[in-house]
Formats: structure tokens, C-alpha cells, sequence
């Protein structure tokens, strides 16, 4: 399901560090206010640089030629998943999603802050569930490990 986006996809390359970075940034200035995320789309972008070598699956939306949102895996763990605010509800999340589900079947696992709320009704409703938790102390803010059993 792609929503009212009309969407491709295709495997992430180091040439996206600035699009991706650019999708981050404009998605945690939402999702984490109650952390205060303030970080630079330049500290974003250095974050992300080292990142490419550490993934073992990724994928790209895009709608036309710009980029909807992304996810990156780490063996069968999702590492990245965030989608620009501009095209949220509309279906790019759960499309990459349900990619990275079918290119990892069996048990695949993620973290999700608690105060995340609607990110944790978004994964729910792909069938994962909360197994864990702990003080994430970099950030000041409880981290929750959800597991989907494939």
C-alpha cells in the first residue's frame, strides 16, 4: 500500500547522504521534541557518513525525484527508519516497511523511544511488540526494544 503517493524504490547509495540526513533531520525536529532534539543538519550528516558500512539491507522511497524516506538494516535488526514530514500518512512508511519485513523473514527486532507514541502505534500495527527496555543515557529518555516474530 503506498497511500495517495505514487512511489519507487531502489537500494540506498553513499551519493543519498545528504538526502537522508535532510529526511532525518526534518523528522526529528517533530518526533523527538520531548527530547529537544536539536542537532545540525551538518551534525546529522556527519552522524550518518560512517553508517553506509554498517548496513546489510537498505531502501529508498522516492516520489518523483525526491526522497520520501528510507530504512537500513542491520542484519535483522532496522537500524533507520524515517520518512520526510511532508509525506507522513501516506503510506511510504509502511512500504518500506513491509520491504525490509519480506527481505528479512523470521524475527526481526527495533528500537523505539517510549515517549515515541506515534512511531510505537505505527509499529504495533506491523505486528511488533515491546520485549525490552532501558535508560538510553546518551539521550536522557527510555528506550524500548520491539520484537517481530516472523
Amino acid at each position: 500500500m503506498t497511500g495517495s503517493l505514487k512511489l519507487s524504490f531502489r537500494p540506498l547509495e553513499m551519493d543519498d547522504l545528504e538526502a537522508i540526513s535532510l529526511v532525518h533531520y526534518r523528522a526529528c525536529l517533530i518526533a523527538y521534541r520531548f527530547l529537544n532534539w536539536s542537532y545540525s543538519l551538518q551534525e546529522v550528516e556527519a552522524w550518518y557518513s560512517p553508517k553506509f558500512a554498517e548496513w546489510s539491507w537498505t531502501l529508498a522511497a522516492f516520489e518523483a525525484d525526491a526522497m520520501a524516506g528510507f530504512i537500513a538494516l542491520k542484519d535483522r535488526h532496522v537500524d533507520q527508519l524515517y520518512v520526510d514530514p511532508s509525506r507522513h500518512r501516506c503510506g511510504a512508511g509502511s512500504a518500506l516497511l513491509e520491504r525490509a519485513i519480506a527481505s528479512a523473514p523470521g524475527r526481526i527486532t527495533l528500537d523505539v523511544f517510549e515517549q515515541n507514541f506515534v512511531a510505537r502505534l505505527f509499529y504495533a500495527k506491523h505486528g511488533f511488540h515491546e520485549r525490552d527496555r532501558w535508560m538510553n543515557e546518551e539521550e536522557g529518555a527510555i528506550d524500548l526494544l520491539y520484537v517481530r516474530e516472523g
